[in-house]
């Protein structure tokens, strides 16, 4: 993927469907398709562990439901609540970082967004909207 930060239109269409009280899986898709990202969208279950391609994850099951919205990148994990990895994911990377409010959705919007930047190389681009160091967690 060529490394180009969104520009102010996507960046638009981006806080308003960052507002999003949820996000459904097609939701999702059209979200990564806006921004040309090419996605995997799966179930924890389902999930390859050592796939280092983009992949936005659901901790729920087929049978009770979706539950939350998380994400992988070449060996990195990312949770929105700065949450640790799922077991079976456990080796992965991760930054315990909240950047959603447990109060409402959307974590699978903030996904698509860092997956979208962690894909250009621009993860402090991501952080930065958000006010947040990654480099400085005291």
């Amino acid at each position: 993927m060529k490394k180009k930060l969104i520009n102010l239109s996507k960046r638009y269409f981006v806080s308003q469907i960052i507002k999003k009280p949820m996000t459904t899986r097609s939701d999702l898709e059209f979200l990564a398709n806006k921004l040309n990202l090419d996605v995997k969208i799966n179930w924890l279950k389902d999930v390859d562990p050592n796939d280092k391609s983009a992949q936005i994850i659901n901790l729920g099951n087929p049978v009770i439901g979706g539950s939350h919205w998380t994400g992988m990148y070449n060996g990195m994990y990312f949770d929105p609540f700065g949450l640790v990895p799922p077991e079976r994911l456990d080796h992965l990377e991760w930054i315990p970082l909240q950047i959603q409010d447990q109060r409402y959705g959307g974590c699978g919007n903030y996904v698509v967004l860092w997956l979208y930047y962690a894909k250009i190389g621009e993860l402090d681009q991501f952080y930065n909207m958000f006010n947040v160091d990654p480099n400085n967690l005291d």
